[in-house]
């Protein structure tokens, strides 16, 4: 009896230590949970503040037709970035809950800002355990935590602008950083890693070509350099790890061109080059002063669109974790190139014996010269090769152009948690980190109570799906959102044009300006921007309407007749007679 009661005991006393872990890890997977579904429902009420514009409509108009069978998009011409495999997935999956309408693009931003929120602070914990995994994590979401009202929602909260391919990007280097905290065997044997590698970049190039920049590319010029410093034979280089992700870099360029090819092969979608070229030497210093601009936008610092001395002060801090963003590539950058091996195979190996290869074989740690190891050495690359395109290109025009530095933003973040988060939060500085979280955490609580803008041109759509006008014509930042907003009861086409109003082939299909298949009996111009077209010019090509409906500084002008007939296309850069001739 008395051994049936001690072995009871110590069953229960085993169970109760398995169980004891587990409902802790429960506990703070609910906590994670929480804090996540938290995170997305600011960051939604956030975006509600922002406008949704041509472009994010465009998208989701994109997406409506690829879940309802026009998977490859055919007729359509988008920009030099279709989103293709990224935001518009995103926004197809949304629409199949939410529907067509203006919310999918606010529930889609809040979700791609919130993953890489997550994402950031799991890539800055790497392999790390307990309390410096913790202070990482936590400077790498207080990096991220606060995006700047304004200018700053736009690009971060707003409509697919660069931001997003941030997902793929940071999801590559987080597979490559648990693939390295393997068993060896698995991360150094075989294609199964450089593979997976490759068809993740390839994912992210097929829907913004930056990602072949700040993706691909860093990835073959470490381990081109990985493996011009590694010690052995060539026969040993070639079958290491580096040279299989060197492989898998190239093969990610290809394999998304290819891709393209083939479904412009099959009738599917048209995307416009890229306008990339270097710009002129006497730009640099102005260019250095936007992409300054840029940085502290993205990150909340950009003082112009922050109100009162609470703003300013929020602004402040702000900055200064932008500036630790800078330091840190500063300081990896100049160990990196200290470090560097400028005769080949000079790099000398300060691994103990017991960790050294045999002869002839590269080493198999992912360390570095300056003790950064490879995904470490990625990122940096990665935001050196994006600030640096961004210099010497024509890129940057203005604010704006912020989009083009976007995934600096959840990759700093990332880098500066993962290289500084266990120095700047120690048991004498924890206070100060508290308290700056609480105070981070009230100004998200506040900023998430804002209260959300009007839907865009939801008043206009209304009026004319009244008025039985369900086909039509209209300035670019009125075209799609009119038709978002009445949830596709009324198309409108987007036209351009000052001296004559075109069809335009920007995010636009073919067939809607087919005048046998439409008849479009309205024009919407934008008073405020002759770019896209005036009542005059409208008035000499068209005739009078026989109606005219203006809301504030928008225009509705109504024909009795189809105003395809003879519409001409712009079709960038040249101008065809019609949109069936570009």
């Amino acid at each position: 009896m008395v051994r049936r009661m001690t072995a009871a005991v110590a069953t229960a006393t085993r169970t109760g230590r398995r169980a004891r872990p587990a409902g802790r890890r429960l506990a703070w997977a609910a906590v994670a949970a929480g804090g996540i579904a938290g995170l997305f429902l600011g960051y939604l009420r956030m975006s509600r503040t922002v406008p949704v514009n041509a472009d994010g409509a465009s998208n989701a108009r994109q997406a409506w037709e690829m879940l309802h069978g026009n998977l490859l998009l055919r007729g359509w011409t988008v920009t030099d970035v279709s989103f293709y495999s990224t935001e518009l997935v995103q926004y197809m999956l949304v629409e199949l809950v939410h529907g067509y309408q203006p919310d999918v693009i606010h529930v889609a931003a809040a979700m791609t800002y919130t993953l890489l929120v997550v994402l950031a602070a799991v890539l800055a914990k790497g392999r790390a355990t307990g309390g410096e995994a913790v202070a990482r994590g936590a400077v790498a979401v207080a990096l991220m935590l606060l995006p700047g009202p304004g200018n700053g929602y736009i690009i971060t909260l707003g409509s697919p602008a660069h931001l997003g391919s941030g997902v793929p990007l940071l999801v590559t280097w987080l597979v490559l950083d648990r693939a390295a905290g393997r068993r060896p065997g698995w991360a150094h044997a075989g294609w199964r890693l450089p593979a997976l590698i490759a068809l993740l970049l390839t994912w992210g190039q097929i829907g913004d070509p930056l990602v072949m920049y700040v993706g691909a590319l860093p990835l073959a010029l470490v381990s081109g350099a990985r493996l011009w410093r590694a010690g052995g034979g060539w026969r040993w280089r070639l079958r290491s790890l580096d040279a299989r992700l060197l492989a898998a870099a190239v093969a990610s360029a290809l394999l998304a061109h290819g891709f393209l090819a083939a479904v412009r092969l099959a009738g599917g979608f048209v995307a416009h080059a890229p306008p990339v070229q270097l710009s002129p030497p006497s730009e640099l210093g102005a260019h250095v002063v936007l992409a300054v601009k840029s940085v502290a936008l993205l990150f909340g610092g950009y003082l112009p669109d922050l109100d009162g001395p609470a703003g300013l002060a929020i602004g402040l801090l702000r900055i200064a974790g932008a500036l630790l963003v800078a330091a840190t590539v500063g300081y990896l950058a100049v160990r990196l190139v200290r470090g560097l091996p400028w005769r080949r195979g000079a790099a000398p190996d300060t691994r103990p014996a017991s960790a050294a290869p045999r002869p002839g074989r590269p080493a198999a740690t992912g360390e570095g010269p300056a003790g950064a190891d490879r995904v470490t050495e990625l990122m940096l690359v990665s935001i050196l090769v994006n600030v640096g395109a961004f210099l010497v290109s024509t890129l940057p025009v203005d604010l704006m152009s912020a989009r083009q530095l976007a995934v600096v933003l959840p990759t700093g973040a990332a880098l500066a948690g993962r290289v500084f988060g266990a120095r700047l939060v120690t048991r004498r500085t924890l206070g100060v980190a508290l308290a700056v979280l609480v105070l981070f955490a009230g100004v998200f609580a506040a900023r998430a109570t804002e209260r959300p803008v009007p839907v865009t041109d939801k008043e206009i759509g209304d009026w004319l799906v009244a008025q039985g006008l369900h086909h039509g014509l209209g300035g670019y930042w009125n075209a799609s959102t009119i038709t978002l907003a009445t949830g596709g009861q009324v198309q409108v086409a987007p036209v351009t044009g000052t001296e004559r109003i075109m069809g335009y082939r920007w995010e636009s299909r073919a067939e809607w300006y087919d005048p046998a298949r439409t008849d479009a009996r309205f024009l919407v111009l934008d008073l405020t921007d002759p770019v896209y077209g005036t009542v005059a010019t409208a008035t000499a090509q068209f005739g009078r309407p026989v109606l005219r409906r203006d809301f504030g500084h928008v225009a509705v002008l109504v024909y009795d007749h189809n105003l395809l007939v003879g519409l001409p296309a712009y079709c960038l850069p040249e101008v065809r007679p019609s949109m069936a001739e570009c």
